[in-house]
């Protein structure tokens, strides 16, 4: 297969392609980006990049190590631009002036779409900071406004060492892939987008939340387990229910599939509840807590006893009262991701199929992952979350488990919306990520642009104010 987006071969491509990396310094993360996102040609002149940062010096000798030239103006044509925004973040101390440097790159990125060669990338680098004790998915909130003229088509996650982060001041940082195609309308719009809920009366101690990302292999699914087509790991569901909740406090699950977070909740000395919309998922998760409280085999070693409880309702979510579940301290869920279940050819729905597994949650109308209008569904499952607010006590917390969905060549930012709906009435917290490194990588694009292999999900954190 020729390649015709950039010279170098599949077994360098492969590598880049993984949604998440650990960096190691800004040499090699600029080189490993000029080569990828630049296409060198001996017989022809050095081809253009642009560059905007503090790292010029650095830039310039890796630009020149692979024979690019480095403009400064906006009179020639460009291959690739790279924009690094760290440095400015870490001097911003207000929302102002965050508000200012977004208008300043959103002018920017307008003069850099006149001059950029189609189809080719700018990548943003930045990360989300907290600011006045309120946190601020900054690296989100700026995407809206370039995503007005270029069109998103990935992101990536660089991940610190505790030497590192000590440096730059941060655990992760993104890094945001704009590409000017077909999709992209060039026509630029300042987007303000308010992210923290404006009540802030709770507690500034934050000090449970330790870290913001961890490499999380699960544990092979037992029969029962497999049977659901996405279902996340009772490992990490255990750890976050350690450092948002105490024993004996009441943890909810509004999409319990097999009743992995309930499971998790028991394991821990809490109590499990829940709702689960599929009659076959309700009646394996009801069945897996019983086994588990009451084994019809006993173990050869003592269990120790405790009074812990479980309820999973065989219902729609939407259905459910106050009356239904005691008060509850803390809520982890994941939702389905759209209609991605559904989509035909899918590769995860190929291997189920071969393995007769069910394709998808459930056939029925009301399941959100039936919903085919992206709009649609993110409303309908907003308001599912803002309801579930009722049931939270005041300065319970909320994890979301979710991902930014590529369909059709189109970037969802599914994470990031879902949190600009819900922050009208629920605190943001820092963002954690689940890294996942036991998938194989697969080739998507190569030789013709860059799509990468998505293996990391987001954990969102919101806390419920105090009024």
């Amino acid at each position: 297969m020729k390649n015709r987006f950039n010279n170098i071969t599949s077994k360098e491509w492969l590598p880049f392609q993984k949604s998440w990396f650990l960096f190691q310094d800004n040499e090699t993360l600029y080189s490993e980006h000029i080569r990828f996102f630049m296409k060198f040609d001996d017989e022809q002149s050095m081809p253009n990049i642009y560059y905007y940062g503090t790292n010029r010096k650095t830039l310039k000798e890796v630009a020149e190590k692979n024979k690019a030239n480095i403009v400064i103006d906006f009179t020639d044509d460009i291959q690739y631009a790279l924009i690094d925004l760290r440095s400015k973040i870490d001097e911003i101390n207000t929302i102002d002036e965050f508000r200012n440097l977004k208008r300043e790159i959103l002018l920017l990125t307008k003069n850099l779409f006149a001059i950029l060669k189609n189809r080719r990338f700018i990548t943003i680098l930045l990360h989300n900071k907290t600011i006045n004790d309120n946190y601020y998915p900054l690296a989100w909130d700026l995407s809206y406004s370039i995503s007005s003229g270029f069109s998103l088509k990935d992101e990536k996650i660089a991940c610190l060492t505790p030497t590192d982060q000590k440096q730059l001041n941060n655990e992760v940082f993104y890094l945001l892939n704009f590409r000017k195609d077909e999709n992209s309308s060039g026509q630029f719009e300042y987007i303000d987008t308010e992210l923290t809920c404006p009540n802030t009366n709770i507690s500034k101690d934050f000090s449970k939340y330790t870290k913001q990302w961890d490499i999380i292999k699960p544990p092979p699914r037992n029969k029962k387990e497999i049977l659901h087509p996405a279902k996340f790991p009772e490992n990490l569901i255990e750890d976050f229910i350690e450092v948002f909740s105490n024993e004996n406090e009441n943890i909810f699950d509004p999409m319990s599939g097999t009743g992995s977070t309930q499971l998790a909740a028991l394991k821990k000395g809490r109590n499990g509840y829940g709702t689960e919309l599929s009659e076959y998922f309700a009646k394996i998760a009801n069945d897996r807590l019983e086994e588990y409280l009451h084994p019809k085999q006993k173990s050869l070693f003592i269990k120790e006893e405790n009074n812990v409880k479980f309820k999973i309702l065989n219902c729609d979510v939407r259905e459910i009262t106050d009356h239904d579940f005691p008060s509850i301290d803390y809520i982890i869920t994941s939702p389905p991701y759209w209609d991605m279940l559904n989509m035909k050819g899918a590769e995860n729905q190929a291997k189920r199929k071969e393995k007769g597994l069910k394709l998808n949650y459930s056939d029925n109308t009301k399941d959100l992952g039936n919903i085919e209008d992206y709009n649609n569904f993110l409303n309908e499952l907003t308001d599912i979350y803002l309801n579930l607010i009722e049931l939270l006590k005041p300065g319970g917390y909320i994890t979301i488990i979710v991902k930014n969905i590529k369909k059709k060549g189109k970037n969802y930012p599914f994470a990031w919306d879902l949190t600009r709906k819900v922050s009208s009435k629920l605190i943001v917290l820092p963002e954690f990520f689940w890294l996942q490194d036991d998938i194989n990588l697969a080739p998507y694009g190569y030789g013709n642009t860059f799509v990468s292999n998505t293996f990391h999900q987001y954990c969102l954190n919101f806390v419920k104010p105090i009024k």
